[in-house]
C-alpha cells in the first residue's frame, strides 16, 4: 500500500465502506448489540436498539449519498452517517477496542462489526418496515451517477440561486454524497471559480459540471479501492494515497495547468481552494 492520509468520508469513501464491509456482514445474524454512547443513536437508546437488532440477519447493504443503509430480513433498515470521523469496520473480537468505540455489533460467524466515532458528530438509526424514514436520506437529491442528472436538471435546481457554484454543490437536495474536497476537483476541473454565483453560470457551464461530477466520483471511487486486509489495518479510515488531487488542499502550489499559485477562500464556512488563472472569476 503506498501513502496514505484520513479525510472526511464523502460519497467515493462510503462507497468504499459499503465494498469492504458489505461482504462481510451480509447474511450474518446479529447475535448481541452492545450499544455505548446514546449521543450517536438518533431515534432510539442503547436498549432499544439492541432489542431492534439481536436475531436480525443483514440481508444487504446499501448507500444513498454520504450514509450506509443495512437491510434487515424483517424489512427494517439501519441508517449510519458517518459524521466527520465515523468509521465502520469488521474485525475478530481479540481485536484492541479503540477509544471512541460507541457501537458493537456481535456477528453469528464471530466477529464483530464496530462503530467508532472520536467527535462524535456522526449518527446511527434503525427503522422497522412500518416506520417513516427520518433520517434525511429521503430528502437527498439525485445520486451523482443517475441518469437523470444533466445540465436541464442542474440548471432548474441552481440556476435562479444567488449562491455560489461552490455551496450549490455541497447543497444534498441537489446532488446527494459531494463534500468540500469532491466539489473542489469538480470546480477545477470544469475550469470554474467556486466563487461564481448559481444565477450567473451559462449553460455551457452546467453541461460541464453535469460531465464532470459522475466522473470525477468514479474516478475518486476507483483511487479509494483497498483490500479488507488494508482497510481493517486502518480501522475502516484509512484510504489510498491522495496525491491525486488536483486542487483540495493545494493552497499556495502551482497549478498543474497553467503553473499559476491556488488560492484559498472561505465560501458559507467552508474552505475551497482552485486556480485563479484556470477558474477566473
Amino acid at each position: 500500500m503506498t501513502g496514505f492520509r484520513i479525510i472526511m468520508p464523502e460519497l467515493p469513501e462510503i462507497e468504499t465502506v459499503r465494498r469492504v464491509v458489505g461482504p462481510q456482514v451480509e447474511g450474518r445474524t446479529f447475535v448481541s448489540v452492545r450499544a455505548a454512547d446514546n449521543r450517536i443513536l438518533a431515534n432510539t437508546d442503547p436498549p432499544g436498539l439492541s432489542e431492534r437488532l439481536t436475531g436480525r440477519t443483514v440481508v444487504s447493504v446499501g448507500r444513498r449519498g454520504k450514509a450506509l443503509l443495512l437491510y434487515d430480513d424483517l424489512r427494517g433498515h439501519t441508517v449510519i452517517r458517518f459524521g466527520m470521523t465515523g468509521q465502520l469496520y469488521v474485525c475478530p473480537p481479540d481485536t484492541a477496542e479503540e477509544r471512541h468505540t460507541h457501537e458493537v455489533f456481535l456477528l453469528d460467524d464471530g466477529m464483530e462489526l464496530r462503530y467508532v466515532d472520536p467527535r462524535r458528530f456522526g449518527h446511527i438509526w434503525h427503522f422497522r418496515r412500518d416506520e417513516e424514514d427520518t433520517s434525511g436520506i429521503r430528502g437527498l437529491g439525485l445520486e451523482p451517477d443517475d441518469p437523470g442528472l444533466d445540465a436541464g436538471y442542474l440548471k432548474d435546481r441552481l440556476g435562479s440561486r444567488g449562491i455560489t457554484v461552490k455551496e450549490g454543490l455541497l447543497d444534498q437536495t441537489v446532488v446527494a454524497g459531494i463534500g468540500n474536497i469532491w466539489s473542489d476537483e469538480m470546480l477545477f476541473k470544469a475550469g470554474i471559480c467556486p466563487l461564481t454565483p448559481c444565477r450567473d453560470l451559462t449553460d455551457g457551464q452546467f453541461e460541464d459540471l453535469a460531465h464532470v461530477i459522475p466522473d470525477i466520483i468514479s474516478f475518486a471511487i476507483g483511487k479509494n479501492a483497498v483490500s479488507r486486509e488494508e482497510y481493517l489495518e486502518g480501522r475502516g479510515r484509512r484510504y489510498y494515497d491522495v496525491g491525486y488531487l488536483r486542487a483540495y488542499g493545494h493552497e499556495g502550489d502551482p497549478c498543474p495547468r497553467c503553473g499559476k499559485t491556488f488560492v484559498r477562500d472561505t465560501v458559507g464556512g467552508r474552505s475551497t481552494c482552485w486556480c485563479p488563472g484556470c477558474q477566473r472569476r
